[in-house]
């Protein structure tokens, strides 16, 4: 099933808003808002590691962020999301994507970073919250009332899975051997 068969043309019934304008429309909302309550944090992101092809600062720190909530060290297993090269696997995953996708991996990290004002009345970056915050802003996008970031939230949320299981390092902490063939 594609993306468009899951969300339908029209997401927002009654709007007559695509899923893509709406996507474009929250993050441009959401970078305006958040212009003013974040200019004494602007910037300050970590550099992204050599070899990434699609992930700018802002998108590696988002998506570390991100996916360190997902799947934390010392969760079920020893080994965390950032051990296991989640956020690699993801940015290899966005850089050989179609456009479109590309533009909507950009939109959606733009709106987890400074979506807070508008979406949780929260006045920080994703990135400068503390630990019980984003994950009550996680929390929001995983079980709030807009399909879009409900959607949004369950791709990266698979992304990180995917990554996560298809890593080598993490098998022999979930009894898997490898494939026979």
């Amino acid at each position: 099933m594609s993306g468009r068969d899951y969300f339908g043309d029209n997401i927002l019934t009654g709007l007559g808003t695509t899923r893509r304008t709406f996507l474009k429309g929250l993050a441009l909302a959401a970078t305006a808002a958040s212009a003013g309550t974040a200019m004494s944090g602007c910037g300050g992101y970590p550099e992204v590691p050599v070899g990434l092809k699609f992930l700018d600062e802002k998108g590696y720190a988002v998506i570390s962020t991100f996916a360190d909530r997902i799947i934390p060290r010392g969760g079920p297993y020893d080994l965390g999301a950032l051990d296991a090269g989640v956020v690699e696997f993801f940015d290899e995953f966005a850089a050989t994507d179609y456009p479109e996708a590309q533009k909507d991996f950009k939109s959606v990290i733009t709106l987890l970073e400074h979506g807070a004002p508008m979406l949780d009345f929260k006045f920080k970056r994703f990135t400068q919250m503390t630990t019980d915050e984003r994950d009550e802003y996680l929390r929001g996008w995983e079980s709030g009332k807009l399909v879009l970031l409900r959607g949004a939230f369950v791709g990266l949320k698979k992304l990180c899975f995917m990554g996560f299981y298809t890593n080598e390092k993490v098998w022999p902490h979930i009894g898997y051997d490898g494939s026979w063939v």
